[in-house]
């Protein structure tokens, strides 16, 4: 009885590691989330709803394919939050966080499908508001 368990069990197990094992070398389809210091891009290191940016800073989010955070596609582009919240006024009591949002190339869309072109907003919310609130 106990021979019988283990083999179905091993029979169903191997469809799962065999899958596993495939997904892994195609890499994955899924948002990254970076952090902008000056011009240059930074994979951050909490998830966007424990990042705290400040007034002035830049996050971006970049959808793509890969296998893990090291070789994960930075979101594309030049601007910084002075052109980013170039038209949104600082005011009391909230802070505003330029947001960079890569929607990625067509070789990273599902089959078929096309992306939306990059865009970039100004996100003005409270003082201790996440990057995931902005």
């Amino acid at each position: 009885m106990t021979r019988r368990l283990t083999v179905l069990f091993l029979a169903a197990l191997l469809p799962l590691l065999a899958g596993a094992g495939q997904a892994q070398a195609a890499g994955y389809r899924y948002w990254s989330f970076w952090e902008r210091d000056g011009s240059a891009w930074t994979y951050a290191t909490v998830g966007p709803s424990l990042s705290r940016p400040a007034d002035g800073d830049v996050v971006g989010f970049r959808f793509s394919v890969s296998e893990d955070s090291g070789d994960a596609a930075k979101p594309r582009g030049e601007a910084g939050f002075d052109t980013i919240c170039a038209k949104t006024p600082a005011e009391d009591g909230t802070k505003r966080v330029a947001l960079v949002l890569d929607f990625g190339t067509p070789a990273d869309a599902p089959s078929g499908e096309r992306p939306p072109a990059a865009r970039t907003a100004c996100a003005q919310v409270a003082e201790d508001a996440s990057a995931a609130e902005a």
